[in-house]
Parts: C-alpha cells; structure tokens; sequence
C-alpha cells in the first residue's frame, strides 16, 4: 500500500495540521482544497488513504464518493470523512462511507483511525 495521503480539507488551518502529523508520522501528503483538482491527484499518483472533509459543498462531495466508489481504479482506496458535530450524521447520505472522526480530533485519534482503514 502507498504511503501517500490524499487529504481534501476547506479549512487551511486544520489542514495544515492534519498535514504536519500526517508528514511526521511518515506519510506523504498531497493536499488540496478542490475536488476536481483531488480527481486529479488521484489519477496521476499511487494513493493509499484518502482523507475528506463532509463539510465540503455536500453536492460536491457527494459527487467526489460516487467517483470514487464507480471508479475501478480508485474504489479500493480507504477513505476517512471529517465531520463537525453539525454534520456528524450527514456523512450517512453519502454512498460508501464506512469511516469517519469528528472535529476536532487529537493527532492520536486521527492516526489510530487510519491505520484502522489501512489494510
């Protein structure tokens, strides 16, 4: 399995800090903002988790899962939701999520989680 994460994140400062406990525990991060640019990422590089943020435009991340999980390529790949309390049970609508934290997390909790996914 690769060790590179793909993390999709709105919020710079948590994802700033999801980046460095990410790269300090070993990972290799790419990290964006954007689900078109995330498709992107995944098509051209050996992703091993990917790492989501519910509170993205739910349309958009919505259409991002639905992606991932028709895509042969791609749905193989462990995926972990971020959700704030306020949209703690949304990530239910959203086909093919299995695993999800809530916000805020400890770096502790965020890495148990993922090595939980990672098979």
């Amino acid at each position: 399995m690769s060790d590179k994460v793909l993390l999709l994140e709105e919020s710079e400062a948590i994802s700033k800090n999801i980046f460095i406990t990410l790269q300090e525990s070993g990972f290799e991060v790419l990290s964006t903002n954007s689900i078109t640019e995330g498709l992107y990422i995944l098509s051209e590089y050996d992703i091993g988790v990917i790492i989501a943020d519910m509170n993205m435009n739910l349309g958009r991340i919505t259409y991002f899962t639905n992606t991932l999980k028709s895509n042969n390529k791609f749905n193989l790949i462990p995926l972990l939701m971020l959700a704030d309390d306020k949209g703690k049970n949304s990530w239910k609508q959203i086909n093919g999520v299995e695993n999800w934290i809530i916000k805020p997390f400890s770096a502790n909790k965020l890495l148990r989680s993922i090595r939980n996914i990672i098979v």
